[in-house]
């Protein structure tokens, strides 16, 4: 069994729009906008206990860029905030194109990375608690 979500954050050609699948045991999310959404990178984030011992949940994170990307700016946070809070593995797929991007354009999307972090938490938190009906 797995659900499906669709959520966006921004507006313009800075707009963020996601789609995420949750499953028994994973979640994947495909995070694209600009004006050429596209594959750049692939992140895995797997939980493990924290090496500090404190009993917390951290996470062991590999990246995969396509040659010249860096839409792991945005994908390696929203991949870590996500696995570390369910507790399971997780996958961001991104691809963010604005053409002439200035250094005022990265950090709105790195922003908006993580303010649509909160609204897929909050989506598949929401979804759990019909599942427990």
């Amino acid at each position: 069994m797995y659900s499906t979500f669709h959520i966006q954050f921004g507006e313009g050609s800075l707009c963020l729009k996601s789609s995420i699948v949750k499953t028994q045991d994973g979640i994947h999310i495909y995070v694209g906008g600009g004006e050429k959404a596209h594959i750049g990178t692939t992140v895995i984030s797997q939980p493990r206990p924290s090496l500090k011992g404190d009993g917390r949940t951290s996470c062991t994170t590999s990246v995969f860029n396509i040659l010249g990307h860096k839409d792991d700016e945005i994908a390696i946070p929203i991949a870590e905030e996500i696995c570390k809070y369910f507790n399971e593995t997780t996958v961001v797929t991104a691809g963010i194109h604005i053409g002439q991007a200035t250094a005022q354009d990265i950090e709105q999307l790195k922003w908006y990375g993580t303010q649509i972090t909160i609204l897929i938490i909050r989506a598949i938190n929401e979804e759990q608690k019909h599942f427990m009906l």
